[in-house]
């Protein structure tokens, strides 16, 4: 005699009793056999039978409770179990947001929801709400994955009315033999650099630049943006990143030349493209998702490869990482080169992280002779203090384990270094005690060496940290560079000296940039630094993107008027004879003609005043202190100079680096663990997305408080804010009125 079945859940299913099989009645899906937890997990896919079977649940259990509640009551009275009320302020919103912040924020997984345990804690909250909703694994995916749709529309919004120029950042890793491919877009939002994510894909080709480019350009489409629209792409240096780069280029220039008039695009016919004079092998690259020794922001190599890898033959793993590295610099250099001599009249610009750019620096200091035999001896010594012998020495001492750097690892040569001199003392006992640790020992000259080496690696790496501040300009990316020049040569030593020379070496290139020549000068805190002809590309530069901006406004204008055209030519349809004497054609292609001479002379007027306000920003603008926040300042000058305001918030937004995509990267390994590798590739992205873009929403949010704190601590606010604009009138060397 089997067990009397008390849940509902079976009037939901028809059970055959030849095939041992529950047939749905929403779905007509099979379930073997007749198990009543089974047909639950199936019943919570179809959301509102499932929340209609709880509550039937719940009135049947309530209804044929046989135990006399006034004993029950007794009992708690006689022995004190009577469990006090809590009273809870909460909202099914809320609850349900706490559920999507779990698994997406905190990373757990969706079979948490299903626990007993939680659902201990769930359930009576859910008694105490009026409205029944079922939380669960398949219900809150589905949140998460309609949360994801509301951040893509509301990305959309902003990337057309706030956002007309789009500046993004790409970068790509490979994780549990998943490769995934994020892209992140930022702009300025009044004085606060705005970042979102705008997607995390799975590749599931081979990574070249051909294939990129179009997954780029999917993502962009599913966001409404146009190729006119897009301003910059910082990407780090691989090759196939280059490439995908510059095949968007290449697009965009033949978008521009299309919409050009028949004759300009006839004598333009048989000009070479980007891709015609520069070959790019984007088949191998340090930086790329196919390269098998990057870590963190690629693959992910633990301890024990990383000794192999170093073991096997470190001078040529460095060898050929210098060579892949210069092969990438080679492709920039030619790519820059054609930018300089071709047609200037695309605006869109390739942009280097910064932070791989110093980097590069740095390993080009280290390529001595000496210093690389020097840094070879210090790495045996750590893999040697790595042994599991001396590992349990230096815990019971309770120092610090040593660190073995990794080739691609930002200044981690910097920090094994630091390691080794913090434990000095004790590599030196042990060496007193050990003659087998004694041969891998330093000697004083070397231990100097890596002192002098260390000193002089300190303020590269202090200038890695400040480029990972997202609140962070080209322009702040330059006043550190130029700082971290002047304290290397401070030091006064000629491995600093070789430093200074490397940096500067790697300047040369980055102020070929026309976007960063414009940002510094936008910036009166540095734009004293640039030269004539520095000052000219960047002013011709601006006026583009200004151009760039009125084609784009006129593009949304013209869009409008043609609908409401449309809606007009289709209500007097029935009333006109149309084009019965070609009259209607004739005035059409005239109104054409008169279009375009007009839009060329207005372009002509448009171009002229914008360098005139720029020329006259130039003259009268004076320095400012280089601690002042050039976002602030452009904020308050608003009113000023309203056209370069706008400027500066497209120049100013271009990112310097990819750290927010690494931070995404880094997110990617809390979601997609060795036990959770099979996730599917658009819950993965719904999380990813979602997760992202609530860190960032929660860090702009601190950043508001923060802001109308300061303001409320103020003790009269209105002479600070007199003050604040008198200060930054006395610093801009600006005379006007205040009413």
């Amino acid at each position: 005699m089997g067990r009397h079945t008390v849940s509902c859940v079976y009037k939901y299913f028809v059970y055959d009793k030849k095939s041992n099989e529950s047939v749905c009645k929403s779905c007509n899906g099979k379930i073997k056999g007749k198990h009543g937890t089974n047909l639950k997990r199936h019943l919570s896919s179809h959301q509102d039978v499932y929340e209609e079977m709880l509550v039937k649940d719940t009135d049947i259990k309530k209804s044929s409770t046989k135990i006399n509640t006034s004993v029950i009551k007794a009992h708690e009275k006689l022995f004190y179990f009577s469990i006090p009320e809590v009273k809870v302020n909460i909202n099914m919103h809320t609850l349900i947001s706490a559920c999507v912040d779990l698994v997406t924020v905190n990373g757990r997984p969706y079979s948490v929801l299903n626990d007993s345990g939680f659902k201990k804690i769930i359930n009576p909250i859910l008694d105490g709400l009026d409205k029944k909703v079922a939380i669960n694994s398949n219900t809150i995916k589905q949140y998460v994955h309609e949360e994801s749709l509301a951040i893509q529309k509301e990305i959309r919004t902003e990337a057309f009315t706030k956002a007309k120029l789009i500046s993004l950042k790409l970068d790509a890793v490979t994780r549990l033999n998943r490769s995934f491919l994020g892209i992140n877009i930022q702009y300025i939002v009044g004085d606060y650099i705005k970042l979102r994510t705008l997607a995390l894909i799975e590749l599931t080709q081979s990574h070249t630049g051909f294939y990129l480019k179009e997954i780029i350009l999917n993502v962009l489409k599913k966001y409404n943006i146009e190729h006119d629209q897009i301003y910059t792409i910082t990407s780090d240096n691989g090759a196939n990143m280059l490439k995908a780069v510059s095949l968007i280029e290449k697009d965009i220039s033949e978008l521009q030349q299309f919409t050009k008039e028949s004759a300009s695009t006839s004598e333009n016919n048989g000009e070479p493209t980007l891709l015609d004079i520069v070959d790019i092998d984007d088949s191998s690259s340090v930086c790329s998702v196919n390269s098998e020794t990057c870590t963190e922001n690629n693959v992910d190599l633990d301890e024990d490869q990383i000794i192999e890898l170093l073991a096997e033959n470190t001078e040529e793993n460095t060898y050929c990482l210098d060579n892949d590295y210069e092969q990438t610099e080679n492709i920039l250099n030619e790519i820059q080169s054609f930018q300089n001599i071709g047609d200037n009249s695309s605006i869109f610009t390739g942009v280097r992280c910064v932070a791989h750019t110093l980097q590069l620096a740095v390993l080009d200091s280290l390529k001595d002779h000496g210093i690389e035999k020097l840094l070879n001896k210090v790495r045996s010594l750590v893999k040697k203090l790595r042994n599991q012998t001396y590992l349990y020495i230096i815990k019971k001492e309770k120092l610090k384990s040593p660190i073995l750097d990794c080739l691609t690892r930002w200044h981690s040569t910097l920090d094994m270094l630091e390691r080794v001199k913090y434990l000095k003392f004790f590599i030196q006992n042990m060496a007193a005690n050990d003659s087998s640790f004694k041969k891998v020992c330093l000697n004083n000259s070397e231990w100097n060496q890596i002192e002098v080496i260390s000193k002089a690696l300190l303020p590269s790496k202090i200038c890695t940290k400040k480029f990972q501040n997202e609140q962070f300009t080209l322009s702040d990316f330059y006043g550190s560079w130029i700082l971290c020049k002047i304290q290397t040569k401070k030091c006064n030593t000629s491995f600093s000296e070789k430093l200074v020379e490397c940096l500067t070496n790697r300047e040369k290139h980055l102020m070929q940039n026309k976007v960063l020549l414009a940002a510094i000068f936008l910036d009166p805190r540095y734009k004293i630094i640039l030269d004539d002809q520095q000052y000219t590309t960047a002013i011709n530069h601006l006026i583009g993107v200004w151009l760039q901006l009125k084609k784009l406004e006129q593009k949304s204008v013209d869009l409008t008027k043609n609908n409401d055209d449309i809606i007009l030519s289709r209500d007097s349809e029935d009333e006109s004879t149309t084009g019965s004497d070609g009259l209607e054609e004739f005035l059409k292609e005239k109104d054409n003609v008169d279009k375009c001479i007009v839009s060329k002379m207005s372009q002509t007027s448009v171009s002229h005043t914008i360098e005139a306000i720029l020329k006259s920003y130039h003259i009268k603008q004076d320095r400012l202190n280089h601690r002042i926040n050039i976002l602030k300042f452009w904020k308050s000058m608003e009113t000023v100079y309203p056209e370069i305001y706008i400027l500066s918030k497209i120049i100013l937004s271009v990112p310097s680096t990819q750290v927010s995509v690494e931070r995404l990267f880094s997110g990617l390994k809390f979601i997609l663990s060795p036990y959770r590798s099979n996730i599917n590739s658009q819950n993965l992205e719904d999380q990813l997305l979602v997760r992202t873009n609530r860190l960032f929403d929660k860090v702009e949010n601190e950043y508001n408080m923060k802001k109308s704190t300061e303001k409320h601590e103020s003790p009269n606010i209105k002479e600070d804010i007199e003050d604040d604009h008198n200060t930054i009138d006395s610093m801009s060397g600006l005379k006007r009125k205040r009413k």
